[in-house]
């Protein structure tokens, strides 16, 4: 058998070269990488509290440790949110006014935990304060637990001066100060972040007032929202007081 031409294969030499190339192209990426990594490590913060700090609610559960895990916190966040929702929306016994009836009727002992499980998912979520806040102080009148989850969303975002003027607003629900707490509202109604329930307020606040055109005007914003529950109430209202306008 004839032997190959050793002319057509590469020298020893020069593979031994291509190879020492390459370890040392593959090293300097690795020493890259991780100076890299490093620097974006020192420079990078992280926007949600450590795990172990985050979650101790009496409503959480193990869905929210493996959404987290998995990278999907913002998620998991909305789904505790549904959940939140899903909660205050169900009928409890012991309804009895329309705020009360509209909400799902009951008292809800667990709703400031669900509100928290949310925030402490996600701290970023910050209709939870507002919404939370809203509820518990004004349809629950459990102004406490509304100071105690408004105080917590001040703890989160001290530069958000909006809590601090619910914080406010609840002061002036203590008090009975209608005046203030309607300075208040029309302040707030046509903010994003306002929730319906509050704009439903300060829209039955008017109502009681006989200021129909107001009244007419807030409930266009929370129609205009295309909020479910709150579609249906806020065309009867119109309806109901544009009859009154005439």
């Amino acid at each position: 058998m004839p032997e190959p031409d050793r002319a057509s294969f590469p020298q020893k030499g020069i593979l031994v070269h291509r190879s020492r190339t390459l370890v040392w192209i593959f090293n300097a990426s690795v020493l890259a990488t991780i100076y890299l990594a490093t620097l974006a490590a020192n420079h990078y913060n992280e926007p949600f509290p450590p795990l172990a700090v985050s979650l101790s609610t009496p409503v959480t559960r193990l869905s929210d440790f493996v959404g987290i895990a998995m990278g999907f916190r913002k998620l998991t966040a909305d789904i505790a949110w549904i959940q939140t929702l899903i909660y205050y929306g169900t009928h409890e016994e012991g309804a009895h006014t329309e705020e009360e009836e509209h909400g799902g009727g009951g008292h809800y002992p667990l709703f400031l935990a669900y509100c928290q499980r949310v925030a402490q998912i996600d701290p970023n979520f910050k209709h939870i304060f507002y919404y939370g806040g809203g509820v518990l102080g004004w349809n629950l009148n459990r102004l406490d637990e509304a100071e105690l989850l408004l105080e917590e969303g001040v703890l989160a975002h001290p530069k958000e001066w909006r809590f601090q003027q619910y914080l406010a607003a609840l002061a002036y629900q203590k008090n009975h100060n209608i005046n203030k707490l309607t300075e208040f509202l029309e302040g707030f109604v046509e903010e994003e972040d306002c929730p319906n329930l509050l704009r439903s307020i300060l829209a039955n606040i008017y109502k009681k007032q006989k200021r129909y055109k107001e009244a007419i005007h807030v409930w266009m914003i929370v129609y205009k929202t295309q909020d479910p529950s709150y579609l249906k109430r806020s065309m009867s209202q119109m309806q109901e007081m544009g009859h009154s306008t005439h």
